[in-house]
Formats: C-alpha cells, structure tokens, sequence
C-alpha cells in the first residue's frame, strides 16, 4: 500500500479494518500495537497518506467496537478529518467524515449526523468519481437521510448522482441500490415516468441480481397499481410475493399483498381479495412491520362493506385511523426530536461562550490592575464584543422558537386541509357505495357509514381552534361587521372557506343538503350579499380586510 493512489489499495484497506476490528475485538490493545507500527513504517518510508491511514483506523477500529460504551472516542475521528482536509488528503477527510455522520446517525442524534452529511457532500464535488470507489456508497447514505426524513426532493440529488456512476465490481450493488430508491422517491413525488424508467432500468440491465430486478419488479408493478393499470400490475406483484417468500422476506411479500388486494376488490373479485388480505396480514405480523397496517387496515374495511358487513367494516376503518395516527406521529416525533436537537446544540453553543466570556472578563480584570489605562480599554471592547456574540446567540434561539411556532401553524392547517379531504374521500365513498348495485349494500350500513362522518361539538370545538389558529382575524372581523350572525351560521361560514360543498357539510354536520341551502339563504340575507355575489367572493374579500 506504500505511495499507491487510494483507487488502487481499496480492497486491501477493506481487508486490513476488517482484519483490524475482528482482532480488536479479541484484544483491544492489538489495535494500538498493530497501528503504531503501521504509522512508523509509513513515516520511515515518506507516505504522509499512510500515516493519516493509520490514524483513521485506529479511530475507526476504537469507535466501532467501543461507540456505545465511549461515544466520546468519535472525536478521534473528527481530528483525523481535520488531519486530512489541513493536508489535502481528500479521500481521508470524506471517509472520516462519513464515519462520524454514520455514528452520529446510528446514536440518533439527526442534528448533528447533518452537518457531518453536509460537509461530506461538499467534499464529495472535489473528488473524482474514478478516482474514489465509496463514492456511490457515501451518496446512497446521505440520500437516505434526507429519504428518512420524506425530503424525496434533496434525496434525489444524491442519488441521482450516485445512480449515473459507472458500474464496477465495488460499487454494482450500490449503484443499484441507487437506481430503486431514486425510482421510490419520484414515486413519492408522483412523478410515475422517470419512477418507472429508474425501475426499468434495474430489470433490463444484465449485471443487475435477480434479487434487485424482483424488488425493481415490485416496484414498477406498484407503479402500474397508481395508474390503475392492473392488469400490469398483477403479475408482477404476483412474482414479487413469491420471490420474497423464497427469501422469507415476510414484509416485503405484505407490501407487495396490500395493494394487489385492493386491484381484486376493484374488480369485485371478493374471493381472492380475501385471500390476499389474510395473508397480508399474518406476514405484516411475522415480519413485525406494522407500519403496513395503516394501508390494509382500509382495503379490510372496503371488504367488509362490499360484503355487508358494516360493523367489521367500521371497525377497520377505526383502526385504519389508528394506525395511520401512529405512523404520523412517529414522524412527527423524528421532526421534533430533530428540531430539539438544533435548539440544544445552540443552547451549548451559547452556555460556552457565556463560560468563555466569563473566564476572559476575570482575566481582563486582573489585568487591569496591571496597565490600568490600556486594559481598561481593552475590557470595553471586549465586553462590548462578547456581549454582541451573547445578543446573537439570544436572537437565534428567538429565531429558532420563531420557527417552532410557523411549524405549529403548519400543523394546524395541515390538519384543517385533512379534515376537507377526509370528508370529500369520505363523501366519495358514499356515493361509491350508493351506486352499487342493491344486492351488495343496505341503507341500514350507509346511515352507519355517514354518521360515522359526523362532527360532534367535541370535534367542532377541536376544528374551531384550529380555524382561529390558522386564521386569527376571520372570527373577529366576522362578529366585528356581522354581530347578528349565529353560531351555526359562522360554523358554515368556516366551512365554506374551507371549501367544502353543501353535499359535503351536510355529511360533516348530519343534516341534509336542503338545510345547507336554508342555512346558506339566511346567511347571505345577513351579509346584505346582492343576487350576483357569492360566497366565497365575500370571504375572499373578508380575508383582503383581515390582511389589511
């Protein structure tokens, strides 16, 4: 490995840690031995690389083996990424760096794995992708990051990159990798084109593993479920459930089971939809994924209605809410935990500089007594300087809280676009269900299904404090103006601006259409509307005064 470039040592670097770690493991003290002569000889030969070599896999040997018990060690590695970028060593900066942001990311601590992932990226665009066989692996694992946290958009930028590589025998497997979720992030975007030709381009490459074009298959066969071209669809997730079953990869054959449930279900094919939802759910319960739930748990619901079973059926639709409540806020959890971290790192930040000024102010005061006149001076402006640095550091946790609270906003009209969506799918159900044919559906389960819809005064007070949230002054102008109007006249109102149709409040508030349109009638006779204004103008206007 003496003076050879990086590209042509890698495989023997790959052995040598692995060689490293596993006698580390037997006898932590061979990693000091074995390293410190590693690090004489590359001295006695001139190869400051491979002292810097040396170095890194002491640091990395040290943390992979002891990173739960001294998490503080990730420190050596950070010095030896400070060694290479002072040095000029690039591929010894990036793998460092990439180390400290997989600890930092393996420990959870998002915040700081971030800026590690960052730093990684830019020291990425200075390296040749020829000349650095990781490169691949390091852009798949700072796509999957921002993959994690459904930042699809960033995500693909480095994948992108990492998916145009050249194929070698070092990187195929990470190329390919590369390719489908790059594929499963223009799913999520809904771009279904290029998510099909990244899957494409998995099954028709001839070096790709029978493994990778399964999953590809999977994948594209989802693709096809969106377009509702099913009859694509069905046979590769029939194949995609077998191979997983080959490879007892229980959660992938559910994922696979879910949606190929919902194409029988589509076309009335009960029998065998049946079949796929009960074993979609014993695999989600072997492979412990229960994440998968919040997409069955509806497909479950729809069967049982179409085979009038409305209690089963509402049950499930129960549940479905459950478990997609659950999946959001273990999300949402990440985001918060990810946020705290942000606001603690700036917190520390601001308690050592509040130490360091301390600690300068004594030592300036002694040193005062000293050369009065000069010192004196000298104290001023650094006081003055410190105290700017203590004022900043203030107004960017201010900044910080700032943020907190447009996210709480964010929330709170994330969750109101919620309710006009659920209400609107939850109507097109109805009417779903309407037009099936008699035989398959009774009233008795529509007045079940549409009383489920209905707002209590509990969830309408929930809602209304949402409204005022996201929209402070509608509420206040609205009285303000119109003292006369009701409670159910203003409820209607709000509705209204969530533009909601009469069919679809009436399900919300239990009433029939009619009586929205008397509602509607009463309300524009108090609002002194004319014949050619409508509502929703006068709100837009409303909402044009508010802002003003």
């Amino acid at each position: 490995m003496l003076h050879k470039p990086y590209i042509d040592k890698v495989a023997d670097i790959h052995q040598l840690y692995e060689n490293t770690i596993n006698n580390g493991i037997q006898d932590s003290l061979s990693i000091a031995i074995f390293t410190k002569t590693m690090k004489d000889w590359a001295l006695a030969n001139n190869d400051k690389e491979l002292v810097l070599e040396a170095e890194l896999l002491k640091a990395y040997s040290y943390l992979f083996i002891y990173s739960k018990a001294k998490p503080e060690l990730v420190q050596n590695l950070i010095d030896v990424a400070e060694k290479g970028k002072n040095e000029n060593f690039l591929n010894i900066e990036e793998r460092a760096a990439y180390a400290v942001a997989t600890h930092y990311w393996g420990i959870k601590n998002y915040e700081k794995a971030f800026v590690w992932l960052l730093r990684s990226a830019k020291i990425l665009e200075n390296i040749k992708p020829n000349n650095y066989p990781n490169m691949a692996a390091h852009l798949n694992f700072i796509g999957l990051c921002y993959y994690y946290f459904r930042d699809y958009k960033e995500a693909v930028t480095y994948l992108k990159k990492s998916s145009e590589l050249k194929k070698t025998e070092f990187n195929a497997i990470e190329v390919t990798s590369a390719q489908n979720t790059l594929g499963l992030c223009y799913q999520n975007l809904g771009d279904l084109d290029r998510s099909d030709q990244c899957f494409l381009t998995i099954i028709e490459d001839t070096t790709s593993s029978s493994i990778w074009k399964q999953i590809a298959s999977g994948n594209l066969g989802y693709n096809y479920y969106l377009k509702e071209e099913f009859e694509k669809a069905i046979p590769l997730f029939e194949a995609d459930i077998a191979e997983a079953l080959i490879q007892n990869d229980y959660g992938l054959a559910a994922g696979s089971l879910i949606p190929l449930a919902d194409i029988y279900l589509k076309q009335h094919k009960y029998k065998q939809a049946k079949q796929k939802i009960d074993d979609a759910r014993k695999y989600v319960k072997q492979s412990g994924e229960t994440d998968r739930l919040r997409k069955l748990y509806p497909i479950m619901s729809k069967w049982y209605a179409a085979n009038n079973e409305p209690n089963k059926s509402m049950a499930y639709l129960d549940s479905s809410l459950v478990a997609t409540k659950a999946y959001n806020e273990k999300y949402n959890g990440l985001q918060l935990l990810r946020a705290n971290q942000k606001v603690a790192a700036m917190n520390q930040e601001l308690e050592i500089e509040k130490l360091n000024a301390e600690s300068q102010l004594k030592l300036n005061q002694r040193n005062f007594i000293i050369s009065l006149i000069s010192l004196l001076l000298l104290v001023s402006i650094l006081g003055f300087w410190f105290r700017n640095k203590y004022l900043l550091k203030e107004q960017q946790i201010k900044e910080m809280a700032l943020e907190n609270t447009k996210k709480a906003l964010t929330s709170a009209k994330i969750q109101l676009e919620n309710l006009r969506l659920k209400v609107r799918e939850d109507n097109n159900k109805i009417t779903e269900l309407e037009n099936m044919k008699a035989s398959e559906i009774d009233e008795k389960l529509l007045s079940q299904l549409k009383s489920k819809i209905i707002l209590t005064q509990e969830d309408w007070t929930q809602y209304q404090n949402l409204f005022k949230e996201v929209y402070p002054s509608f509420f206040l102008l609205l009285l303000t103006l119109y003292p006369n109007l009701s409670q159910a006249e203003l409820r209607y109102l709000c509705l209204i601006k969530l533009q909601l149709n009469n069919n679809e409040m009436g399900l919300l508030l239990g009433v029939s259409t009619n009586a929205m349109r008397v509602t509607k009638h009463r309300v524009r006779t108090k609002l002194n509307l004319k014949i050619q204004e409508d509502l929703q103008s006068f709100i837009q206007a409303l909402d044009e005064k508010s802002e003003n």
